[in-house]
């Protein structure tokens, strides 16, 4: 099979219909479609895309309905100085029965596109987004959480992978013991997490300039340093999922390699990138 051609996502054409600042580094920006009663609302970490307009406005191939097979190949077919940007992201929550979608925007500094177009964003703007469509039936599809039988588990994010902090402590089963850690900017930003943090061990510790992803690579190796053993003895019951800045994600995955837990037991994976901006090509 042709690359994308199982996917279950399709084109969203949507409008914003309104933005609010929930901290001082979160936007959220509303959409809305009445075709977004059409997308499934799977939660978790699910990544979804979004197409970020270049110069304002989309090429005309692109549009709603297509699958992804076929909106890549459209995508790839656009000179690359006009070509809309693509970024993954877990929407905050997907409403069917309005037809809307909340997107959570970390607004990093200096901007980058996806948080320098939520910074201006404002209602009647457009926003092409590709999602699960819920007839296809396949809820796993970019989920990336599988802790199978786990009842012990670790979650450490930065502030680009709250969204996906929050879609996966909203689903953990009532048996299931969660120890989170948060690199923030500011301690409000983390406080966006309460809600859902609530009942489960939290630390949180601030840069204060340090480089995004370090302060969180050091809360692991210092959770590992003093629970390490205990997890990697737990076999498949302990589970742990690390989403940061992309270059630290070989140095966490070594620290866990170095307290012996099963690889198979661990998810690492790089939420954005510390250098500039580029095109994405084919995730």
């Amino acid at each position: 099979m042709s690359a994308f051609g199982n996917s279950p996502n399709v084109l969203f054409a949507t409008t914003v219909t309104a933005t609010r600042r929930v901290s001082p580094g979160f936007v959220r920006v509303t959409l809305g479609d009445e075709r977004l009663r059409e997308m499934a609302p799977y939660q978790l970490d699910q990544r979804i895309k979004i197409m970020l307009p270049v110069d304002g406005g989309y090429p005309t191939a692109l549009r709603a309905g297509l699958p992804e097979q076929t909106w890549r190949r459209e995508w790839r077919s656009v000179p690359g100085e006009v070509r809309p940007r693509l970024r993954s992201y877990t929407a905050y929550r997907t409403r069917p029965a309005t037809g809307e979608l909340d997107l959570d925007f970390y607004l990093h500094q200096p901007h980058g596109p996806a948080s320098g177009w939520a910074a201006t964003a404002r209602p009647g703007d457009r926003l092409l987004l590709s999602g699960p469509h819920v007839g296809a039936g396949q809820p796993g599809y970019g989920v990336q959480w599988e802790p199978g039988p786990a009842t012990r588990v670790l979650i450490a994010a930065d502030e680009t992978a709250y969204p996906a902090v929050r879609g996966i402590l909203s689903g953990l089963g009532p048996g299931v013991r969660a120890t989170v850690l948060l690199e923030a900017g500011v301690a409000a930003d983390a406080a966006t997490l309460d809600e859902v943090t609530a009942g489960h061990t939290v630390e949180v510790r601030l840069r204060r300039g340090a480089p995004g992803g370090t302060v969180l690579t050091a809360m692991v190796g210092d959770w590992l340093a003093e629970y390490g053993p205990a997890a990697a003895s737990s076999g498949a019951q302990f589970y742990a999922w690390t989403a940061t800045e992309s270059s630290r994600i070989a140095q966490v995955r070594r620290l866990f390699t170095e307290a012996r837990v099963d690889p198979q037991q661990v998810h690492t994976q790089g939420y954005w990138h510390d250098r500039p901006a580029r095109d994405e090509v084919d995730d």
